[in-house]
């Protein structure tokens, strides 16, 4: 990896009198080759951290699967944020539907994390202690990293393929665990979806959801919980909002979601 031609910057915080922590900030790094301008990411990353290997936090960003980016002001802040928390924090863009159909944005955050692991040693990354957050159709993204790692026909083409896109914790607000029925087009496959991989094997979750969201029905999301943990899954938490909307995790019940996210990571990346 190579800073030239990025947008590089260094914040720095003053937590107690005698200790200085910086992360650095690289903004639009191509996780792959090609002509699609969704193909960048952002990364912060700890500077003075120690040198113990650190985990990871991939930022997917909502909007429909077909608008949103990675410099919303919600998203520029967490990965500042979780940066400053001691993790390697990297916000992803992908493909929009207009550009490129289904599955082209599940392969396209699998490649970032490809991507991620294939510059663990130069990033200081623990390659066992990778999480993932989204919101909205951000979370449905990241719950697929989750719960499709074996699938390998949802890969894609973009390279780093001897590296995993496995992830080992993710969070999910407000997440679409199921084809809206009102879409068409190829939308109509359950390995596209979180529902089709119920097993008791999957990795540590969070889900977060408002029990008032007009736009993703939130008995989905209680149905596809019940199921995980009918299966046998053992660590999925749900944090239901009641009265919540869609913006919960996002721009509603921050008191309460962010506290519940950053304690979910601590314990399942830190091992805190």
């Amino acid at each position: 990896m190579t800073n030239q031609g990025h947008k590089v910057s260094d914040t720095m915080l003053f937590p107690t009198v005698d200790s200085l922590n910086r992360i650095k900030v690289i903004d639009d790094i191509p996780y792959r080759e090609g002509e699609s301008e969704s193909w960048k990411l952002d990364l912060a990353s700890p500077v003075n951290f120690g040198e113990k290997p650190m985990p990871a936090i991939v930022i997917i960003h909502g909007g429909g699967w077909r608008s949103g980016s990675k410099q919303v002001n919600v998203y520029r802040s967490m990965l500042i944020d979780f940066a400053f928390q001691g993790y390697v924090a990297i916000s992803v863009e992908y493909r929009f539907t207009d550009e490129a159909p289904f599955p082209a944005c599940i392969e396209d955050v699998k490649c970032a994390v490809r991507w991620l692991r294939a510059h663990a040693k130069e990033l200081n990354v623990n390659t066992d202690r990778i999480g993932a957050f989204g919101h909205s159709a951000g979370a449905h993204l990241a719950v697929m990293l989750a719960v499709s790692s074996e699938n390998k026909n949802l890969e894609g083409d973009g390279g780093w393929n001897g590296y995993s896109s496995k992830i080992n914790a993710v969070v999910g607000g407000s997440t679409p665990v199921q084809l809206d029925r009102e879409r068409a087009g190829n939308w109509d496959n359950t390995e596209y979806w979180p529902v089709g991989y119920i097993s008791a094997n999957v990795v540590p979750m969070l889900i977060i959801h408002g029990s008032g969201d007009k736009t993703v029905n939130v008995a989905s999301v209680d149905k596809y919980v019940e199921n995980l943990k009918a299966s046998g899954a053992s660590d999925v938490t749900y944090l239901r909002i009641e009265g919540g909307n869609h913006g919960v995790a996002y721009d509603e019940s921050l008191d309460v979601t962010n506290p519940a996210i950053d304690k979910f990571f601590a314990r399942t990346l830190k091992g805190e």
